[in-house]
């Protein structure tokens, strides 16, 4: 290209027509995102492979290093109780069996040495006279030889079926009076292994996630959306418009190649104006006005076909780059899922007139609180600065309220701190799925907003395992602190990458708008979605997912690690359906149905906990419960939002899109408030599986009036619309 002299002519050929076919019909500008998908798709098999490798040789090793370990923990305890043992025998020439605090003693040693299983004192015969943490008759049946210990080949630690015990053997003129056995918990062994497991595949799924997030996000903005501007330039070239400008923001090869049409389309124009002087010249020297007549007719032409000044910038723009962004506020917030009820319930007050249960729950509901009703505020502030400014507002105080929390010394300061959590929250909230509305192409409704659910939910199943596994090595607080830097990074972020000079296409003023949220709260079908479908889907949320389930699986003996993990069960299986969920929507068009589906498969998975039910399986009712919640709010969310979208769109001049939203995420936020309100009391009640089975009930008994009111609202359409035609 550089080679040449561009040309313009005035007929029918274009000078960026075969350029701009050629890069079409191959797919590298309209359909980037194959490339994209092969990429990332190679990365992540690759990664997945490589860590699952190297966490099952990791394992291997540990698996063989713990028992030796306990093994030897075991000999020193046993040599240092057995050598006061031999003094207070042999020294203090005590007969063994007048030892007194002994059975005290041992235990004092078991409970800050959780690995013993068991200590026992027997005689030269092998009979046992003290025996604890077990029966003497089972350490009897046992069968370990006080002989064997010392001079076996396998050292001085010897295994009977599942059971390890060391020993220290007092010998009085070479004969053994009493032995001392201390016995190592291969329950223990089990429990830390499952504790590392557990660990280890959380981060696998996390760092795996994690990776593919900002890989896909980093190829969307260096490479994706910049060659979807190229193409757009391009195309726009070829229906001869060669005034716009692309916007480059970065210096790699795909902003060089920009660069470069830039000054292409620069030399066009000064070209074009050097032509159109020419021509003026050449008409303004000829005498006879009919070829002058035909030189103004070509330069008319000209002008009327091909466009070279007032164009716009073409800047790189999509819903994904909010993703990345979203998540990580997300993963700040899920960090502290797992234990928040427990932290709450360490710091709030043992003399107080009120309830535990209430006390626990009131942070939680609060924060809801406050993020409903910023919500709105902040779909408001959207249509007047932007997604992006907004999104920077709310992050500010989620940060502070993260560090406060971090810092609180009390109840009533963490109550603040969460508050200003929910400012911010909200804020967030409403800016990114502003930002993804925005920049949809409308074609699929369910596909495009599964990038903000998605993003929410990959956050869900990243936040709490991976808090379960700071709180439980660092301490609660230190998560909060992890959540403020996130806060910031993800601040930084947008900062950096959005636009900040895209605007809402639909500004409208405040009388505007209250008529539009009027018209839209009158519309049955808008008002079936948020109080009959996303108010319960947010009920048994907060109900269940955030009060309830940390409680329930803690009281069932599950460590802080395996709570995080199970936990995450919920957004995998959303994540792992949402593809699927959003294309039968989009593909048949039932979103109603499939919002009943969802809500109903919420319910009835809470239902299962009960214990009446009793289903085999310390955690198997929770997993069925968190499972049918994950899968029942992938049926149903995305398919609720094009809901909302298409009904935005039925009242287009009265209310905007963020507007919209906005209303629908306020009505939504009472479901969150309501969640903990009615599980304290259930909790108070009955025990916590009978407590999150009447969750389950409740939000079973939306689904017939949701059903009911979409049935009445398409009636009244059909009505409506037959007395139009008549």
């Amino acid at each position: 290209m550089t080679g040449e002299k561009l040309r313009i002519d005035p007929g029918p050929a274009n000078p960026l027509e075969e350029l701009g076919g050629t890069m079409a019909s191959d797919g590298i500008v309209d359909r980037p995102g194959v490339v994209l998908f092969r990429i990332v798709t190679l990365t992540a098999v690759l990664l997945l492979i490589s860590q699952i490798a190297f966490a099952w040789y990791s394992l291997k090793g540990f698996e063989q290093v713990l028992k030796p370990q306990l093994e030897r923990k075991g000999e020193v305890v046993a040599r240092a109780v057995g050598e006061l043992i031999e003094f207070s025998v042999k020294d203090l020439e005590i007969p063994p069996e007048k030892l007194a605090g002994v059975d005290d003693y041992f235990r004092q040693i078991m409970g800050t040495n959780l690995e013993i299983e068991f200590m026992g004192l027997l005689d030269g015969e092998g009979n046992v006279f003290v025996s604890t943490g077990i029966a003497p008759e089972a350490l009897a049946e046992l069968g370990f030889d006080m002989a064997g210990f010392g001079t076996d080949a396998d050292g001085p630690s010897q295994t009977k079926g599942d059971r390890i015990a060391a020993a220290f053997p007092v010998t009085v003129s070479g004969k053994t009076v009493v032995g001392l056995l201390v016995g190592i918990s291969t329950e223990y062994v089990s429990n830390r292994l499952s504790d590392i497991y557990f660990d280890v595949i959380t981060v696998i799924v996390v760092s795996w996630l994690v990776t593919i997030e900002f890989m896909v996000f980093f190829m969307n903005t260096r490479i994706t959306s910049p060659l979807q501007s190229l193409s757009i330039a391009i195309k726009r070239g070829i229906g001869g418009v060669f005034s716009d400008r692309l916007v480059v923001q970065t210096r790699d090869e795909v902003g060089r190649v920009s660069s470069r049409l830039n000054e292409l389309l620069h030399a066009l124009q000064q070209r074009y104006e050097d032509f159109r002087f020419e021509l003026r010249e050449v008409r303004n020297a000829q005498l006879d006005r009919q070829i002058a007549r035909k030189i103004q007719g070509i330069k008319t032409r000209v002008d009327g076909r091909y466009r070279f000044f007032g164009g716009e910038e073409i800047r790189p723009s999509s819903s994904i780059q909010i993703r990345v962004p979203l998540f990580l506020l997300m993963f700040s917030e899920e960090l502290s899922r797992p234990f928040l009820p427990l932290f709450i319930n360490r710091l709030a007050p043992t003399d107080s007139a009120i309830s535990t249960e209430f006390l626990v729950g009131f942070p939680i509901t609060l924060f809801m609180l406050v993020a409903a009703v910023f919500t709105p505020i902040g779909g408001g502030l959207v249509d007047r600065f932007g997604a992006r400014r907004v999104f920077l507002m709310g992050a500010v105080p989620a940060a502070i309220g993260y560090f406060g929390t971090f810092l609180t010394q009390g109840y009533l300061d963490f109550i603040f701190w969460r508050g200003l959590s929910g400012v911010g929250f909200g804020l967030i909230f409403i800016a990114a799925q502003a930002w993804v509305a925005e920049n949809s192409k409308g074609k699929n409704s369910a596909t495009e907003m599964s990038v903000f659910v998605g993003a929410v939910f990959v956050g869900m199943i990243c936040g709490p395992p991976f808090g379960g596994i700071i709180a439980g090595r660092l301490g609660y607080e230190t998560t909060f602190l992890l959540s403020a830097g996130l806060a910031v990074v993800s601040g930084l972020i947008v900062f950096s990458i959005l636009d900040d000079t895209q605007r809402p296409k639909n500004r409208l003023g405040a009388v505007q708008s209250l008529i539009g949220w009027r018209m839209l709260f009158r519309d049955p079908r808008f008002l079936a979605i948020t109080l009959f479908a996303a108010v319960p889907g947010k009920f048994i949320t907060a109900g269940f997912y955030f009060y309830l389930l940390p409680l329930y699986l803690n009281e069932i003996g599950n460590s802080q690690s395996v709570i995080g993990w199970l936990m995450m069960l919920y957004g995998i299986s959303t994540f792992a359906a949402l593809p699927l969920a959003s294309w039968i929507a989009d593909r048949t068009g039932r979103y109603s149905l499939l919002v009943t589906s969802g809500v109903a498969l919420t319910g009835a998975g809470c239902v299962l906990v009960h214990p009446a039910l009793g289903l085999p399986g310390v955690n198997t009712a929770a997993v069925i419960a968190i499972l049918g919640l994950g899968i029942g709010h992938a049926l149903s969310l995305t398919s609720q939002l094009a809901m909302v979208r298409k009904a935005a769109e039925r009242y287009r001049g009265a209310i905007g899109l963020t507007s919209a939203i906005g209303a629908y995420r306020l009505i939504e936020r009472g479901g969150l408030i309501l969640g903990p309100l009615v599980a304290a009391p259930l909790a108070i009640a009955f025990d916590l599986g009978t407590a999150i089975a009447g969750i389950g009930i409740i939000t079973l008994a939306f689904v017939p009036l949701y059903f009911l009111t979409m049935v009445f609202a398409d009636a009244e359409v059909d009505l409506s619309s037959q007395g139009e035609t008549a």
